[in-house]
């Protein structure tokens, strides 16, 4: 926990203002939360029910006047007298009663002429009986008056106390939130860039339903991790440090019994949270594997239909969910048998045992005499520490869950990146050479076995071969996708210089790639055009019409304007590959690669792509992977791959003559296409 929360501080520390406001605004309304029991502590034993104290005579005439004397709890003398609070009913006692007897049983006879007869019995089993006169309401309100100044201060006190609790919980909780947004929000950014800079292997290996979760929301999981560490490590441990300051405060020794609580505790906790780590694991695994499932079914829409797959699709998808929800139930068991549930009914058994306990409102303890405002304080301090043990069960979950979640993102923030390092370098000449290249994804796999050739600059080479002789490969290797590893061999060169001298970023500023499916993006036209170029409006029309694009200009009614829907789904398979390839022409590279780029398109578009090839090839290394052999016919040269070996190289006579597999595969698309 402590790697992953140094990780997220690093989000966190750009907003230490806010951090320290509300973590101060949160000792204020704790603060506030010690004081609130004492006064109203206060109020019950000095006020309410101070009214029992020794009340003595005086000469003083603004004390209380009754039965023509005059009493003050303020100045002590050899005389005095005693209220006493029976039932709701209040007694004078002409006599100074003990305090063990007051505070213990009472038993009141009534007797003739308001006189009333009252027994006390000491917790010592100590009796005394006294006679008393029952006050009326006047007389009641008479004793009182002392107390009705300082009783008003008192419940201002509390008015006030109450207001800033609102106002500094409010400042508390917006801090908290405007931390929250940020550090999800510049967590995502970083999230996203540190995407785009990963490795492509990353990308084969993951789903990309799966990825977006994590950025979507598994980096929630920060937010909730932040959150639940400031309840659980601030605020709640606050709420029992002065919950225990209050508590040391009214008696210790009440206080030292209840840390036995603690070491059960920390087993309990040890125990559930183990229990709970397992299952959080699994559901966050499990929920994003319902995202990437979702997120293939509704790429995949058309072929389902088309093949009346949608009831497997349903049975595989209830199984994935079924699966999902068994793990959500036994995480809801766990809360609900041993979590934070428990807590709530053993919280509720404290409270009921003290007021079982002290019901009566006076108990002598080891000593101690607990009077009903003590007695309040102390079941409210309790309350205090119970609740931050609650809170610890009922966030325990979103804790385990957040640890999982933000586990997750990090993966992708401090995931293997590509350098980001980029600088102008001078023009390149475009001479590639491959020298003895031996590949391979997994080791003891090899999928190139010793490539050599080389392209001289501003020529166009086709390179063929069946699926899986290592043609694609052989263009990853040349883009940077994959670099050689210590267990592959060979080297590539361009202008006699290992490619892997420079940065990837700035390898790649001299290279462009026209890919088999198109990949466009939400926006305009001329958005797909210039994308990452500076250049002119007018000079994006230029060279989409010199790659034949001017039908399609006149086509749509806002032409180089027209806005392009996400992944280009308003255009057929046709325009988007014309305009994928405006858009390397823009960026005007010294090395051109095609990838299979006119195997999905019709007859017509070929032709107006393969006069754009033949306009655009000037001037540049062309390299065509090649699915139709009537693109690269007239091709300076071909280059024949076979189970990852080079097998042929030549012209197109060349290889027709050597009668060997570019003309065996040559005389199959002829007669295929003669046959249609």
């Amino acid at each position: 926990m402590f790697k992953t929360m140094k990780k997220v501080w690093r989000y966190i520390r750009k907003y230490k203002k806010l951090l320290v406001i509300s973590i101060t605004t949160m000792i204020i309304v704790q603060i506030l939360n010690l004081a609130s029991p004492l006064i109203v502590k206060s109020i019950m034993d000095d006020y309410l029910i101070g009214i029992e104290d020794a009340w003595y005579e005086t000469s003083e005439e603004t004390s209380v006047y009754y039965n023509n004397k005059y009493y003050t709890q303020d100045i002590e003398s050899t005389n005095g007298a005693m209220v006493v609070i029976q039932r709701a009913n209040y007694y004078f006692v002409d006599e100074i009663i003990d305090l063990e007897y007051i505070r213990g049983n009472k038993e009141v006879i009534n007797k003739d002429n308001n006189i009333t007869e009252i027994t006390f019995t000491s917790q010592q089993n100590e009796s005394l009986t006294v006679l008393a006169t029952k006050l009326n309401k006047s007389e009641v309100k008479m004793f009182y008056n002392p107390f009705i100044n300082p009783l008003q201060v008192l419940v201002i006190l509390l008015a006030v106390r109450l207001l800033l609790q609102i106002i500094f919980s409010y400042i508390q909780r917006i801090t908290t939130a405007h931390i929250n947004v940020n550090i999800v929000r510049d967590a995502r950014i970083d999230a996203v860039t540190s995407l785009q800079r990963m490795p492509i292997s990353y990308f084969e290996e993951e789903p990309a339903g799966k990825i977006a979760n994590r950025i979507i929301n598994d980096v929630g999981g920060m937010m909730g991790l932040f959150s639940t560490l400031m309840n659980l490590v601030l605020n709640a441990s606050m709420a029992i440090v002065l919950a225990y300051i209050g508590m040391f405060y009214l008696d210790k020794n009440l206080a030292l019994w209840t840390f036995i609580i603690f070491p059960l505790v920390y087993l309990w906790v040890k125990y559930f949270v183990k229990s709970l780590n397992l299952i959080a694991v699994k559901v966050n695994e499990q929920r994003s594997l319902i995202t990437a499932e979702i997120n293939e079914i509704i790429n995949g829409i058309s072929i389902l239909q088309v093949f009346n797959y949608e009831e497997e699709t349903i049975t595989k998808f209830n199984k994935l969910s079924k699966s999902y929800m068994k793990e959500q139930l036994k995480e809801n068991r766990l809360h609900l048998g041993i979590g934070w549930n428990m807590i709530r009914l053993i919280g509720s058994l404290v409270t009921a045992v003290i007021v079982l306990y002290f019901g009566n409102g006076y108990l002598t303890i080891i000593g101690f005499t607990a009077t009903a405002g003590t007695i309040y304080a102390y079941n409210t301090y309790l309350t205090a520490i119970i609740e931050p043990v609650g809170i610890l069960f009922r966030e325990i979950g979103n804790l385990e869950h957040s640890l999982v979640r933000t586990e997750r993102i990090f993966k992708i923030i401090d995931g293997e990146q590509e350098s980001d390092e980029f600088f102008e370098t001078p023009l390149i000449e475009g001479n590639i050479k491959f020298n003895d290249v031996w590949f391979s994804y997994k080791e003891n796999h090899p999928v190139l076995k010793g490539i050599s050739f080389e392209i001289k600059p501003n020529t166009m080479v086709g390179i063929v071969g069946h699926t899986g002789s290592g043609k694609s490969t052989l263009m990853n290797l040349l883009l940077r996708f994959y670099d050689l590893k210590e267990t592959d061999s060979g080297s590539i060169e361009i202008d006699n210089k290992d490619i892997t001298i420079n940065p990837k970023r700035t390898y790649r500023q001299h290279i462009g790639i026209i890919l088999q499916e198109p990949i466009l993006f939400a926006g305009t036209l001329l958005d797909n055009v210039k994308f990452g170029t500076n250049i002119t409006d007018e000079e994006a029309i230029e060279i989409l019409i010199s790659v034949g694009g001017e039908q399609l200009l006149n086509k749509l009614p806002n032409g180089i304007y027209e806005e392009i829907n996400r992944q280009g789904s308003n255009m057929s398979i046709g325009e988007r590959q014309i305009i994928s390839f405006a858009r390397v022409i823009a960026h005007n590279p010294r090395i051109l690669i095609m990838d299979e780029a006119t195997a999905n398109i019709d007859t017509e578009t070929e032709e107006i792509i393969q006069n754009a090839l033949n306009k655009v090839k000037e001037n540049r290394t062309v390299i065509v992977i090649a699915h139709r052999l009537s693109t690269i016919k007239n091709a300076n040269k071909i280059i024949v791959l076979d189970n990852g070996l080079k097998v042929e190289e030549g012209n197109h006579t060349d290889l027709i003559n050597l009668n060997g597999i570019y003309a065996n595969m040559y005389r199959s698309q002829i007669k295929s296409a003669k046959t249609e």
